[in-house]
């Protein structure tokens, strides 16, 4: 923006840029306390159905027990793998959606008082990638400081790729940026061309990392806001 009417016609509380930050780091709250409930439902349907198998085992010989827990066998799997592998998955999609809804919708908000016509649509690519490339082209965000967090979550949109586009199943090429950035965490695993395993830990580490970026990218706003302010 150029002349002194439009610095004073933007509102900065009114468009929602001061509190933005904020307001996603609160929603990551409560993706946080979802994901603790509903891992603690898995958690203690499979304790239930542990002590009813106990219940059961109690009552025969041992001879029979293996012929009886196999009996379960299945009920123990969804319990155990299948049913928390597809909300890890599902919740990973879904902070991720929401990371990128975000993302678009500061730079979007950005783009009243930024010094620079080009609006988010004009860039090319998509998501993540093409909101930080207008953070840092055209808002002119300090980005170097959350790094970290950048590589992190653009390693975790290769994982939501992967289940997005593949079934969850990892690419064949062990030097696949997937491949690597699984390899790299403790809370992933999965060979190539095998299903990747989401571990309980990964969903909270990640809310951890968003979190954090929030926090970072938060004072860059706030700089952002303080610099317009003063050309006004």
């Amino acid at each position: 923006m150029s002349d002194d009417m439009e610095h004073e016609s933007v509102d900065f509380f009114g468009n929602g840029l001061c509190t933005h930050c904020h307001l996603a780091r609160r929603e990551l709250e409560e993706f946080r306390f979802f994901n603790e409930a509903s891992e603690s439902a898995w958690g203690d349907r499979d304790k239930q159905l542990q002590e009813h198998l106990n219940s059961i085992l109690t009552k025969y010989p041992k001879s029979s027990h293996d012929e009886i827990v196999e009996s379960y066998g299945w009920d123990l799997h969804v319990n155990q793998v299948k049913y928390p592998s597809i909300h890890r998955q599902s919740i990973i999609l879904t902070i991720f959606s929401f990371l990128e809804h975000e993302l678009n919708s500061l730079c979007n908000i950005l783009s009243e008082s930024v010094k620079n016509s080009v609006l988010l649509r004009d860039l090319n690519g998509q998501g993540v990638e093409r909101a930080l490339l207008f953070l840092r082209k055209i808002a002119a965000f300090e980005l170097s400081a959350m790094s970290s967090e950048v590589a992190y979550i653009r390693g975790v949109n290769s994982v939501r790729n992967q289940i997005v586009h593949n079934g969850s199943t990892l690419p064949q090429n062990g030097e696949h940026k997937v491949n690597l950035f699984v390899g790299s965490q403790l809370h992933l695993a999965g060979e190539p061309g095998r299903s990747l395993l989401v571990r309980e830990e990964f969903v909270p580490e990640m809310i951890v990392t968003l979190m954090g970026f929030f926090e970072k990218l938060d004072e860059q706003v706030q700089t952002h806001i303080q610099a317009y302010s003063s050309d006004a």
